[in-house]
């Protein structure tokens, strides 16, 4: 044994017979550390059932179940509340609503905001020119249809809007322009079909007139506008039967509006059915009492039927209504020539 290993143990040996706190130093701690290390390495070891991340502390509730290894997360039920989707926000709604002074003044805010993007700028301007249309303020329209054209050019609607007012405007030649450019972007635009055919009846071009509007009702049959401006052209041919069936599709479409019982009344008294004429001439009164056709039709069936004193009652309706009206005036006289 050398003489410092003799030496320390001498030392250790006086210490541990003299010193109590000494001797308990050297039992305790030794068994002190050895657990500390053995639950180091239960706790750390991978995939351990001892094994505890750093988190908050998850309470035991019915959706969590207290298990020897921890607590066991269970799925959601089926019944339970799925999180409400954030809707996206339409910055064009107040464009669209209220009155159209309202609109007009909506859309001039938020054009003047600046806070508009992409192709809510060009919609802007169309909404407003659209709401300057319906107020007839047509140069401030053809204004806001012109940027909204110029921002975006290839936008087929932009371009129906601009051929409508040209049209109000009495400029047919560039209302067509402006629908062919539209068909030209968008080949199915069944409106722009319609307005087509329309512009052309007024340039009494006929033949074509009926074309566009027969291709605006096949691409769309619920166009109801469509059929009343070909029952129009019909009506101007003396073709009862093909105004009559159109009459039946707009009734169908627009139960509530009068026109439809006015034509269809029309090819019933042209027909000779005038009981089912008187028929549909009433509904048209009724629906509006304001319209002279309908007093005025009327009127003329009663003639055709002898019954003289209904005849005038309707015509008297009618002058209350237009005292100037030419047609009425004309069946008046001709109902007094025909009782003399």
């Amino acid at each position: 044994m050398r003489t410092k290993t003799g030496s320390w143990l001498a030392a250790h040996g006086r210490l541990w017979y003299d010193d109590p706190w000494y001797r308990t130093a050297w039992i305790v701690w030794p068994q002190a550390l050895g657990l500390l290390v053995f639950v180091s390495v239960w706790l750390f070891q991978p995939g351990g059932q001892g094994f505890v991340p750093w988190a908050k502390p998850v309470l035991e509730t019915p959706g969590n179940t207290l298990t020897p290894g921890g607590y066991t997360l269970t799925p959601a039920k089926k019944t339970d509340t799925p999180p409400v989707a954030q809707q996206p926000v339409d910055v064009m709604a107040p464009c669209n609503s209220g009155g159209f002074p309202e609109r007009i003044q909506a859309c001039t805010s938020l054009l003047a905001s600046g806070s508009l993007k992409g192709s809510d700028i060009p919609d802007a301007y169309y909404r407003r020119g659209s709401a300057y249309t319906e107020t007839k303020q047509y140069q401030l329209a053809m204004s806001d249809f012109d940027r909204a054209i110029a921002i975006s050019p290839n936008r087929s609607d932009f371009y129906d809007d601009r051929a409508v007012l040209w049209a109000e405007l009495g400029n047919n030649d560039r209302a067509m322009q402006d629908l062919d450019q539209a068909i030209l972007l968008k080949p199915d635009f069944a409106r722009a079909f319609m307005n087509r055919g329309m512009v052309l009846g007024r340039m009494n071009r006929l033949n074509e007139s009926v074309v566009a509007l027969s291709t605006a009702i096949q691409l769309d049959p619920t166009l109801r506008q469509a059929f009343e401006s070909r029952a129009y052209i019909y009506e101007s041919r003396s073709d009862w039967r093909a105004m009559f069936d159109d009459a039946n599709k707009m009734i169908e479409l627009a139960p509530n509006d009068r026109v439809g019982y006015a034509y269809r009344g029309r090819a019933y008294m042209e027909a000779a059915q005038y009981q089912p004429a008187i028929v549909d001439f009433t509904k048209s009164i009724s629906l509006d009492p304001g319209n002279i056709h309908g007093y005025r039709m009327r009127g003329r069936v009663y003639y055709f039927l002898n019954q003289y004193d209904n005849a005038m009652a309707d015509f008297e309706a009618a002058l209350r209504i237009d005292a100037n009206d030419s047609y009425t005036l004309a069946f008046i006289n001709d109902l007094k020539r025909r009782q003399r």
